[in-house]
């Protein structure tokens, strides 16, 4: 099998359900290496029984091995606890028996404090999780004080048992180790997913409105000049009403997408409402800031939204403020709104980057805008 064929299905077999919460795919990510991780283990031990002639351990081995792949079935159909007694019930049953059957110093009751720390690890109840840590703790103290050596004793010279010693120490820290990595890793992931969905929006995957408000937040608290280009998908609604909300998700995910190819990489996008997109251009000029819209512009009008049986001709309106031109953050985001308004009332596929100054304005009185950006005739389009 070649290796990306093995790791396509590693990820398959790793990936939690889609229906899993997400509070529990952080468990179910971890216990499923420890079982995939156990079944690897065991192997190793197979013919190291073998070798020193006590079958009766080799098949309690691939016992734990089917019972580990027993685990992962119901690991997967949601039955985490079943799973995990699963695994223990095997796991323990094993120690005991290796111990009854080698005797003491053999390193076997490592073994339980790896079992003790799945436990601790897990998402059982907390009442059974105690439960079983403290029948993990009696039974280390039951094995190794009564148990150990009645059923026979190593019968083999003191060198080979040192080493059946070390390679049971080296493995139990193995275990040990790899669990840790894996709870550190699978938590870093996800704790980075969790970051990602709480602050980008889930249908774009841009940054959402609190996440791109913070960003300008922190450049006006800085005092690092920054301008603002607010941009509303035009017709929008025309677009849900006659094609369907499927249809307009694609279209807000086709303007996504172009607005992040076109802008620059310290360029930040949000989605602040339903058809409605934030972007913050940090240390951009007017004539910088226009350049950016310029562009936005003409990508859009050489790229339409492609979908199966249709090409949707997507456009924008645009209001363009600096952070130089208000007092408070509030302030400049309400003038790039005010533009906004400006372009769509004047015929949409416009950018306003001046004028809007007044609360009161409206299209035609007290204007002062100038129109950058003209819609283009029915006979060029």
């Amino acid at each position: 099998m070649s290796s990306g064929a093995f790791r396509s299905r590693w990820v398959r077999l790793t990936r939690p359900p889609a229906d899993l919460a997400s509070e529990r795919r952080r468990s179910y990510q971890i216990f499923i290496h420890i079982y995939l991780f156990a079944i690897a283990a065991h192997l190793i031990y197979i013919p190291v029984f073998a070798a020193i002639d006590i079958v009766a351990l080799s098949l309690l081995n691939l016992a734990c091995i089917a019972a580990n792949i027993v685990a992962i079935v119901l690991h997967r159909h949601g039955q985490c606890p079943q799973a995990l007694l699963t695994k223990l019930v095997s796991a323990t049953t094993l120690i005991i028996a290796t111990g009854m059957a080698l005797g003491d110093e053999t390193g076997c009751e490592y073994f339980f404090f790896v079992l003790l720390f799945e436990v601790l690890i897990s998402d059982l109840a907390r009442r059974l999780k105690l439960l079983l840590s403290l029948l993990v703790i009696s039974l280390i103290l039951a094995t190794e004080h009564l148990l150990f050596g009645t059923l026979g004793n190593w019968p083999y010279s003191s060198l080979s048992r040192e080493l059946l010693y070390s390679l049971n120490v080296v493995v139990t820290f193995v275990l040990f180790t790899f669990i840790v990595l894996q709870v550190y890793a699978i938590t870093e992931t996800t704790e980075r997913r969790f970051r990602i969905d709480a602050t980008h929006d889930s249908l774009t995957g841009v940054l959402n409105r609190r996440a791109i408000f913070e960003k300008s937040e922190r450049y006006w608290q800085a005092g690092h000049p920054f301008a603002l280009l607010l941009l509303d998908a035009d017709h929008f609604k025309f677009i849900n009403d006659n094609h369907g909300h499927s249809v307009g998700d694609e279209v807000l995910r086709h303007l996504a997408q172009l607005l992040g190819r076109t802008l620059r990489e310290a360029d930040f996008i949000g989605r602040v409402g339903g058809e409605e997109f934030l972007v913050l251009l940090p240390d951009t000029s007017r004539e910088e800031a226009l350049g950016v819209a310029t562009r936005l512009r003409n990508t859009l009008s050489g790229s339409p939204c492609r979908l199966e049986s249709l090409d949707l001709a997507v456009t924008v309106s645009m209001g363009l403020a600096l952070s130089s031109e208000g007092d408070k953050l509030r302030d400049v985001v309400d003038l790039a709104d005010r533009r906004l308004y400006l372009a769509k009332s004047s015929g949409r596929d416009r950018l306003f980057a001046q004028g809007g100054e007044s609360r009161e304005t409206e299209l035609g009185e007290g204007v002062t805008a100038r129109l950058l950006h003209e819609t283009p005739s029915a006979d060029n389009a």
